[in-house]
């Protein structure tokens, strides 16, 4: 199991990219008076851009992102206004990796995100909220297939999933060492979501019964320092990618429980004890990485909009929460 991520998170990541870049048909149409009516509206509308992994910034009026050119190459960090406008890169000058999977602490205005080196091994890296400084975390007890870094709300610690042994790990960044939380013999761990107090981890998981990791069979689990890893819901059905309400009550994710195409996910939200479910977006937009607003009225995630070509591809869109 060891070194997994190095060789396989760029294929899945193309597998991900790929479904949305699906040539346009008749039956699968999405104009803006359809999309109008799920109530859910692009930020971004680059025809020659993928965009994906959006996060908010502390005071919640732009969303940052990593963007790639016509579904291939490095990804590199954009921003755009919460309320719509023009995206732009987020800081100047070259970085020696692809930037993905950003995620801007309130309390210190960092940003972490994942780096992604030419190799396909991956790192946490740091830059300021002016958009200067990038550089990479060097932690011990950290593999080189780390990803999905999450801060703590005091902003002196990240959540982390190390992919060379499937776990959740949390970095002191006063110390520079990793700690492990989750058991890589009970549970398959993937992406993190720390809880607005700082006890609970949200991630998506899969039981370790043996067989090679495959988010497609992931849902989403709970892990504090005192409670081993359980699943969220009581029947758990697929969900992946989750991310905290403000107020620590619900839980937004991704699945394609119900799906009428597999492929095609939708957003969900859920109350912390597994009660309440529903479905928030449609699943023809292949709705993916919610991430909910400062004041948690907004959930921005990335979605199946036309490209150039008759193409799709996804775009950064925004929903109203209630």
């Amino acid at each position: 199991m060891k070194g997994w991520h190095a060789a396989i998170v760029p294929a899945l990541l193309a597998v991900a990219i790929s479904t949305y870049w699906v040539l346009h048909r008749a039956s699968s149409m999405v104009d803006d008076t359809l999309i109008a009516k799920t109530g859910v509206r692009f930020l971004t509308h680059e025809p020659d851009a993928a965009d994906y992994w959006p996060c908010f910034s502390p005071d919640g009026k732009s969303v940052l992102f990593s963007r790639q050119a016509l579904g291939a190459g490095a990804w590199h960090l954009f921003i755009v206004s919460a309320s719509g406008g023009d995206a732009h890169r987020f800081n100047d000058g070259p970085m020696p990796v692809s930037a993905t999977r950003a995620n801007w602490s309130a309390k210190t205005g960092e940003i972490a995100f994942s780096g992604i080196s030419p190799d396909g091994t991956s790192a946490v890296w740091l830059i300021r909220g002016d958009a200067t400084q990038p550089r990479p975390l060097v932690v011990q007890g950290v593999s080189k297939d780390t990803v999905y870094p999450y801060w703590y709300p005091d902003g002196h610690a990240l959540a982390v999933m190390d992919g060379d042994n499937e776990v959740i790990k949390r970095i002191d960044l006063t110390q520079m060492t990793a700690t492990t939380i989750t058991r890589h013999d009970q549970v398959l761990a993937g992406m993190p979501s720390v809880s607005p107090d700082g006890k609970w981890i949200a991630f998506a998981g899969q039981k370790n019964i043996g067989k090679p990791y495959d988010q497609t069979r992931n849902s989403i689990w709970l892990v504090s320092d005192r409670v081993e890893a359980s699943p969220l819901e009581s029947a758990p059905l697929q969900g992946r990618a989750p991310s905290w309400s403000p107020d620590g009550k619900r839980l937004a994710f991704e699945s394609n429980r119900d799906s009428p195409n597999s492929r095609f996910y939708a957003i969900f939200i859920v109350n912390r004890d597994g009660t309440g479910l529903r479905r928030i977006t449609p699943y023809w937009i292949n709705a993916n990485h919610p991430v909910w607003s400062p004041d948690g009225k907004q959930l921005a995630f990335s979605a199946r909009q036309q490209k150039g070509n008759g193409r799709f591809g996804p775009s950064i869109a925004i929903i109203p929460v209630h």
